[in-house]
């Protein structure tokens, strides 16, 4: 069976094709520019605490969805102690090439380099703002015993207990250990922060009447709250979380307005524009999703978008806030 007969183009179609496919190329190609990966291979974010905490937790569902975004595995590397040192000094040596990226609370990247003499890395100089995360919220708790339900009437209870009154502070150093000191001053307490090494044995002695009071990230009092075991009297900021819950500036303490913690994305500051843009953009749209947003707020978190130059912005207002409570206490970094 013969084909059938196809006449040979005419130098005018040939024209209108090559009109058309310059036309098109430019448009294809670009698009084919804009999907090229960032980094071409497993991208990993660098986490400076255990598994099963804040940051690991937003980590570990930012991943996930970051890996849909970016069409390549995103994995969470943990490298615990020293209050995130190890990991944001793994940071400051890692290749500039997007295959590392370092997801940090503000105690790291803003509080670190405020009490330690040597951190071993400098925020400003040797990482470069991603995107924001996660705000999570600090806030003052107390046990029940106390009776208070505001700063002014913890302030009375304290003045009638001197000597047998306490705030505890998950760790030494630290910005709850800061914030304790200044609502210490402003209540014209005479109250030493009780620093313990984590969370929990904290939680659990105020819980027990051990301590009358703590600061701490809101995760670690919300459940309490809601069970009627402990009492939140104000955060670092006003949440949907605590609903009728002052913010500390609300509550007289406007020293402790830019005190509040956030998680952020960071790369080594030798990333290039268009590698930080690309994760910038996944991320916002990641932090978008509604499954998103339910996990970060069933973990005490709410999604932070934004740019990088917001990112870097607003860690440099926490810092600078934190720097000032520093320079009250009269605190000598180490």
């Amino acid at each position: 069976m013969h084909s059938p007969y196809r006449p040979a183009p005419s130098r005018r179609h040939c024209l209108q094709a090559a009109a058309l496919l310059a036309l098109t190329w430019p448009a294809l190609h670009g698009s084919a520019q804009a999907q090229a990966p960032a980094y071409p291979g497993p991208i990993r974010i660098l986490v400076g605490y255990p598994p099963g905490g804040p940051a690991d937790t937003a980590a570990r569902i930012v991943a996930d969805k970051l890996a849909t975004q970016l069409g390549q595995p995103v994995l969470v590397d943990n490298k615990p102690g020293a209050g995130g040192q190890i990991a944001a000094q793994a940071l400051k040596v890692a290749p500039a090439d997007g295959s590392v990226l370092f997801l940090s609370n503000t105690h790291t990247v803003a509080m670190v380099p405020l009490t330690m003499k040597a951190p071993g890395f400098a925020p400003a100089t040797d990482f470069r703002p991603v995107g924001a995360v996660a705000n999570f919220e600090l806030a003052l708790a107390v046990h029940p015993k106390t009776g208070a339900a505001s700063l002014v009437e913890l302030g009375a209870w304290f003045a009638a207990r001197r000597g047998d009154a306490s705030i505890g502070v998950p760790a030494p150093a630290s910005a709850p250990e800061f914030i304790a000191g200044e609502v210490a001053r402003h209540l014209k307490a005479d109250i030493v922060p009780v620093a313990y090494r984590g969370a929990t044995p904290m939680v659990t002695d105020l819980l027990a009447g051990q301590i009358s009071a703590g600061v701490s990230g809101i995760s670690d009092f919300l459940q309490h709250q809601k069970a009627g075991k402990l009492r939140i009297l104000a955060a670092s900021r006003s949440t949907p979380l605590l609903p009728g819950v002052p913010s500390f500036a609300q509550a007289g303490l406007a020293s402790l307005d830019a005190t509040s913690d956030f998680l952020g994305l960071y790369a080594p500051a030798g990333l290039n524009d268009t590698a930080v843009a690309r994760y910038n953009a996944a991320l916002n749209q990641v932090l978008a999703l509604p499954e998103v947003v339910a996990k970060l707020q069933a973990s005490a978190m709410t999604p932070a978008a934004g740019t990088p130059t917001d990112q870097g912005q607003r860690l440099a207002q926490v810092s600078k806030a934190l720097a000032a409570l520093v320079a009250q206490s009269g605190f000598v970094p180490q």
